[in-house]
Order: C-alpha cells, then sequence, then structure tokens
C-alpha cells in the first residue's frame, strides 16, 4: 500500500477534517482515506461524457430533419 503526504493544507482545512473525522468515529487518517476512496470509485464526469456519446446512434443534421420534415408532408 503507498504513502500518500499532503503539504501545504491550511490550517481551517486541517481543523475541518479533523472535525468531521471525529464526528465520524474515525481517525483524520482513516477519514481522509475514505474520502480519496469514495472519490476514485466514481467515475470521472469526463467518462460518464465519453460512454453517453459512445451510445448516442442518431447524427442528425439540421438538413437531414428538415428533408424528413418535407417529405412527410409530401405524403
Amino acid at each position: 500500500m503507498a504513502t500518500l503526504y499532503l503539504r501545504d493544507l491550511s490550517d481551517e482545512t486541517v481543523t475541518e477534517l479533523k472535525t468531521r473525522a471525529a464526528r465520524n468515529h474515525q481517525s483524520l487518517q482513516a477519514y481522509t482515506r475514505a474520502l480519496l476512496e469514495r472519490e476514485v470509485a466514481a467515475p470521472a464526469l469526463e467518462d460518464v461524457l465519453a460512454r453517453i456519446e459512445a451510445q448516442v446512434s442518431a447524427r442528425l443534421s439540421t438538413e437531414d430533419i428538415l428533408d424528413d420534415i418535407e417529405q412527410e408532408r409530401r405524403h
């Protein structure tokens, strides 16, 4: 397992993290580890958007749509 050191966090940030950890009956280390693990477990927005984009099968131009409307009007 890797070790991660964070430097240059503001005192306010550290205080808030400690407060939240205590509220959850966790050590600061356990709390921040859980935060990071939840963050990487959720897919990145870019990945979600890429999957949606890959699933979109219809690529119609405005011209295609207008042509279809015109053809329907003729029938």
